[in-house]
């Protein structure tokens, strides 16, 4: 059993191996697929854009957000400073201006994520600190779909929040949270990784942790975990997996919980291979699953989709969403699209920008 513990910034390949599971057979063209592409940050020099989240606020209507600073090189890896947190708007017809709206002046914020609660306020999640391993969490609240924003409140230590992927909020307002811990980073003698929930029945204002959730046998392993339902209603999450950092060969892992986040059972490695790079999942319910991915042990390119109709059990074989892309954000809308957002960055570019990509996945999912 898992321990349970109550807690209460408008600058900016096919590897496919069966493993025992059965590929799932889609026979779709790209041009039956995709929507629209289109860019959510202007291109701009010295200005590097990652990790965002893109939420529905209304029928129609959404918001997306990024970390994005200015310097040479990339967010994540070179800048140390003044990189926060960006948002644009989506009302129906266009994108509003990005605009900062987190500074950060002598750090990083790191991966934003967005969730819309029960009683349509948004959720605001965010780290502060020199590298993922050393931050302080914070949240921030919009009850006008996320053109103003509350004063920023600070987690209780040892609460993360979701890391990198959007929270589930369950039919009575539980707010369940995908989270990870890292301690030392890949270079170090001695560290380790694990995923953690994190759950919420009061808007974010209390909370209980659940963990640790390890791969058995890989103390330096998975994070990010990602979270849908099966068919039968139990929940599921999909990990990033960081062998690939240390020389060996990354799989993305899955656990199930039966009791929506409660008890857990044990990470096994499941059919699609993982770079050391970030997923995300849309689930339609019924066990119906697109999820958005990089479809390699090695490189984070190109960004690929596989699909499933039965909760996770069989994937297809990868489609290719664009050929480079990394730390997807996937949502389904209200009109039963598929919206993603990714940091994008051509062959002969450097820094990054965000992409939004709109997929129909009704060539996916016949009834």
């Amino acid at each position: 059993m898992k321990l349970i513990l109550r807690i209460d910034r408008f600058l900016f390949c096919l590897f496919f191996v069966a493993s025992g599971l059965m590929t799932i057979a889609i026979n779709a063209k790209q041009a039956e697929w995709k929507v629209k592409e289109e860019f959510l940050s202007p291109a701009q020099t010295d200005f590097d854009c990652h990790s965002s989240s893109i939420v529905e606020t209304t029928p129609g209507s959404l918001c997306a957000v990024w970390k994005g600073g200015v310097g040479k090189g990339k967010s994540n890896i070179d800048m140390t400073d003044n990189v926060g947190v960006w948002l644009s708007l989506y009302d129906g017809s266009s994108w509003s201006t990005p605009k900062e709206i987190v500074h950060s002046s002598h750090s990083v914020c790191w991966n934003p994520i967005l969730c819309k609660l029960s009683s349509e306020e948004l959720l605001l999640f965010y780290r502060i600190g020199p590298d993922p391993r050393r931050t302080v969490s914070f949240l921030k609240r919009s009850s006008d779909g996320g053109h103003t924003w509350s004063s920023e409140e600070i987690l209780p230590a040892g609460i993360v929040g979701p890391t990198k992927t959007k929270p589930i909020v369950t039919s009575d307002g539980t707010l369940i949270c995908p989270s990870s811990i890292e301690a030392g980073g890949p270079e170090f003698e001695f560290k380790a990784t694990a995923c953690w929930i994190e759950i919420s029945e009061d808007q974010g204002r209390s909370w209980s942790k659940i963990g640790p959730l390890q791969l058995p046998g890989h103390q330096f392993g998975v994070i990010e975990p990602t979270l849908f339902f099966d068919k039968g209603g139990n929940l599921n999450m999909l990990c990033r997996n960081r062998a690939n950092r240390i020389g060996g060969k990354g799989w993305i892992c899955q656990a199930t919980s039966p009791d929506r986040g409660l008890h857990w059972s044990e990470l096994k490695q499941i059919s699609l291979p993982n770079p050391d790079s970030g997923i995300d999942v849309a689930d339609f319910g019924n066990g119906r699953i697109v999820l958005v991915y990089n479809h390699s042990f090695t490189d984070r390119f190109p960004l690929n989709l596989a699909i499933s109709s039965d909760g996770g059990v069989n994937w297809s074989s990868p489609l290719t969403l664009d050929d480079a892309g990394e730390m997807p954000a996937v949502i389904a809308t209200s009109d039963g699209l598929v919206h993603i957002t990714y940091a994008f960055a051509s062959k002969d570019e450097e820094q990054r920008r965000i992409k939004h990509v709109i997929v129909d996945p009704t060539t996916f999912f016949k009834e």
